[in-house]
């Protein structure tokens, strides 16, 4: 069960999003010739089913795969495409960087541990006010709009909100031959950056957020999904293998539905009725979920808006990216509401919002 969850009815204007993907699409064959001399026997044909499985064709990468182990492209760093997409965030909002009050940016994969990575994108963006970082994975969205709501109320606005992951330089090709379970992280994960500026609504029929809601189930979990090292508990690597990620797949599958099902009754539960929810995103861990989430939230599968298929699963910065893709997609109405499902395997976190789509559009 989940405990004393955080919902606050709010009117927090979406003042612009924008987006940043580094490089050109990257198709899960491609990906796989690149890195095929790195694999095991067998490997990148397993890989390819995995792909086909999980319905994920291409995603956008911050490195190349010519070597086993690379650091991102000098242009495509997390703080260069985390700034691209603050900027391009600003400049749908008609702001600029010197109107900003705060910066928020959430991420598994920083630059670096200490200074924070928002520091560095604060540094490219030339922005020299406030600006803090939440070390988190695909609730960050919500926790960063949580505190974004309350410094709005108090008179901090805008606030620039920038969720980014470049977590492909974290998988050492090499590594997949002593751990298979890396072959998925391999096709199923992609880079990028998405950003939203809230303030003030500008106008009663401006695109807001009218309910933001934030929680995570109790008792003791292990990780479905972890970094472990580089922290202070595991501060220098085995000796063998530098720092990757791990996936507990038993654990995201078995208790990720159960994320999503709280997120939905404590929507419900704030008096967001199913019937009067226009589109949905659910987080896009991959290119079926759209199919996935149709059959337990029993609404048409073209009104969930899932573009993993084409990205792959962008942790942090997975919402901002698809809600930005869904306000420029022409498929929203004046009015339309949007309800944003997040769910995070970490230590089991969920949560989301209520956008509600703008009389003038973006």
């Amino acid at each position: 069960m989940s405990t004393d969850p955080v919902v606050l009815q709010t009117q927090l204007g979406v003042l612009g999003t924008g987006i940043a993907l580094p490089g050109v699409p990257l198709s899960s064959a491609d990906l796989v010739r690149k890195a095929e001399r790195y694999l095991p026997s067998g490997a990148a044909a397993l890989a390819l089913r995995i792909a086909k499985r999980l319905h994920i064709a291409e995603r956008h990468l911050v490195r190349s795969f010519d070597a086993a182990m690379e650091v991102p492209r000098p242009l495509d760093s997390s703080p260069k495409i985390s700034s691209r997409a603050v900027l391009a965030a600003l400049e749908d909002a008609d702001i600029g960087v010197e109107e900003l009050r705060t910066l928020i940016g959430h991420t598994t994969t920083p630059h670096t541990l200490l200074p924070a990575n928002i520091a560095w994108v604060a540094e490219e963006l030339g922005f020299g006010g406030a600006h803090l970082e939440l070390r988190q994975a695909c609730t960050g969205f919500a926790a960063a709009t949580m505190l974004s709501t309350g410094l709005v109320t108090s008179g901090v606005s805008p606030v620039a909100i920038v969720g980014t992951e470049t977590g492909s330089v974290f998988l050492d090709a090499h590594h997949i031959a002593v751990d298979n379970a890396q072959l998925i992280n391999f096709v199923q994960m992609g880079d990028g950056a998405g950003a939203a500026v809230l303030g003030a609504p500008t106008d009663a029929g401006g695109a807001r957020i009218e309910t933001v809601f934030y929680g995570s189930l109790s008792g003791f979990r292990k990780p479905g999904i972890s970094l472990l090292q580089g922290g202070s508990g595991q501060p220098a690597s085995d000796g063998t293998r530098t720092a990757h990620f791990m996936h507990d797949y038993e654990s995201v599958r078995t208790q990720g539905l159960e994320l999503l099902q709280e997120g939905l009754r404590v929507a419900t539960e704030a008096g967001i009725a199913a019937d009067s929810v226009d589109w949905w995103i659910v987080h896009p861990a991959n290119g079926r979920m759209a199919e996935y989430a149709s059959k337990w939230l029993k609404v048409r599968q073209e009104r969930i808006f899932c573009e993993a298929a084409a990205l792959g699963n962008l942790g942090s910065a997975a919402i901002w990216v698809t809600l930005d893709r869904l306000r420029r997609s022409g498929r929203l109405a004046a009015g339309d509401r949007v309800l944003v499902l997040g769910a995070e395997a970490s230590k089991y976190m969920y949560g989301g919002f209520l956008y509600v789509h703008g009389a003038s559009g973006l």
